[in-house]
């Protein structure tokens, strides 16, 4: 019996991908790489994929790779994950107290805030990420609230710079390299 092609991509002048419900890669020097360029090398260019035609006997030629498309929306949904986490937890520090960093934690600040403006108090406790509580000023708060804007601004900024790299991702390799973390923001 002999092997049944599947959809493959042409990488680059070195490197195929095959559709095997994953993505398959033959680079040159590769035992497969040999029939691949036998069957494909005169039929694709690099950027584009070789899909059986209605008969199921021939190709046809489409420029892209499908399954990168999909690959690519896997890893954009891991980055909404990633950041949505990062978003609903971590920490900002101030005067040396770590403060939870969160929209839980932006609404209790606002309500504070409100309060305190409305009320003239001087002080209110306030709860930092340890669970202890912490005389506050109406201008540590505020201060603390800027630190949690800021936070989520940067959050965000660092997301769309990660998207950015994961769209114009234009292969396997380059979509899997973009690391895919929020620590240290």
């Amino acid at each position: 019996m002999s092997y049944r092609f599947r959809n493959t991509f042409r990488q680059d002048a070195s490197t195929f991908v095959e559709d095997r419900g994953y993505p398959f890669t033959v680079a040159e020097g590769d035992e497969l790489y040999g029939t691949l360029l036998a069957e494909f090398g005169g039929l694709l260019e690099p950027g584009q994929t070789a899909v059986h035609d209605t008969s199921g006997d021939g190709w046809d030629v489409v420029d892209g790779f499908p399954l990168l498309e999909d690959a690519r929306v896997r890893r954009l949904a891991e980055l909404r994950k990633a950041w949505l986490g990062a978003e609903a937890s971590g920490t900002v520090t101030m005067n040396g107290v770590a403060y939870d960093c969160n929209d839980r934690a932006n609404r209790d600040i606002a309500g504070l805030i409100a309060s305190m403006e409305a009320s003239g108090a001087e002080t209110v406790q306030f709860c930092a990420a340890d669970n202890s509580f912490h005389a506050l000023t109406l201008a540590d708060l505020k201060a603390l609230q800027l630190l949690v804007v800021g936070r989520a601004q940067a959050l965000y900024a660092h997301k769309w710079e990660l998207r950015t790299e994961l769209e114009a991702a234009e292969s396997f390799d380059e979509l899997n390299a973009v690391e895919i973390s929020f620590e240290g923001v």
